[in-house]
């Protein structure tokens, strides 16, 4: 029994997976900040995101408004 293929030759050669293309980070900070990464202690951390809730305010504004007074009593 003769066998019929239903791919021409150029649909059965392996192909190699095109890249997208490399979209450039638009990042969401805002004109005139800058994003700062710290590592800090898990409890920390859980007491920040408790007293911004407590305040209805971010951990940022926290953080911004504490680093604000603590470099105007240098």
């Amino acid at each position: 029994m003769e066998q019929i293929d239903f791919v021409d030759q150029q649909q059965s050669l392996p192909t190699t997976p095109q890249r997208a293309p490399r979209m450039r980070r638009t990042g969401s900070v805002r004109a005139g900040h800058r994003r700062l990464t710290a590592d800090i202690p898990a409890d920390l951390h859980k007491r920040l995101k408790m007293q911004a809730l407590r305040e209805d305010r971010s951990v940022t504004d926290l953080i911004v408004h504490a680093a604000e007074y603590y470099l105007r009593k240098l």
